[in-house]
């Protein structure tokens, strides 16, 4: 598939963005289905609606912003393999950053452990999470959520056409053959 994105006569960023809204497709089907979940316990009796609909948006949001990370680390690399663990590695160092940035605060009170935890703090991806979990709609979180999202998928696009003009100034590699342009 990379010599077919790499030579189609469609610009990369509406490949990038088709894949990504194709993945995003499979990530809300679930997810609406799960949303009509608290209409019927809302029949049932009394039932917090607005914590079940921040917690699932929070949940969208987290998952979307999982699948462009994913999708990033799927264009550095033609291993499946490769991509998923530094996927998987991206995440999880989001989803313990919180408690990093507690232990290297709490080293001192010097000021170089201030900032680095404070610049740390811009990679946590789950604290944002229990924000939304919590039943709180933080406009803060959803712009983090979505921004992020979007720089993901911009490097993602240049992450390809970099491979595209580096493909189309050599030749393409196909094992034993060449095909020289």
């Amino acid at each position: 598939t990379d010599q077919l994105i790499l030579t189609a006569p469609v610009s990369v960023g509406r490949i990038v963005l088709g894949k990504y809204m194709a993945l995003v497709t499979v990530l809300a089907i679930p997810t609406l289905i799960i949303g009509v979940a608290p209409l019927f316990l809302m029949q049932m009796g009394a039932f917090q609606t607005g914590i079940s609909y921040t917690s699932l948006l929070g949940f969208f949001l987290y998952g979307c912003l999982g699948l462009a990370v994913g999708l990033f680390f799927s264009s550095l690399t033609e291993s499946v393999v490769i991509s998923a663990v530094l996927t998987f590695t991206v995440l999880f160092l989001g989803y313990i950053m919180s408690g990093l940035c507690s232990m290297i605060s709490g080293f001192g009170t010097t000021k170089a452990a201030e900032y680095v935890s404070e610049f740390l703090t811009c990679f946590d991806m789950v604290g944002r999470f229990d924000a939304l979990s919590s039943g709180y709609f933080q406009v803060e979180s959803v712009v983090y959520y979505v921004s992020l999202t979007a720089f993901v998928l911009f490097c993602t696009v240049q992450s390809i056409q970099k491979r595209r003009y580096a493909v189309s100034g050599r030749g393409i590699r196909l094992g034993a053959y060449n095909a020289v342009y």
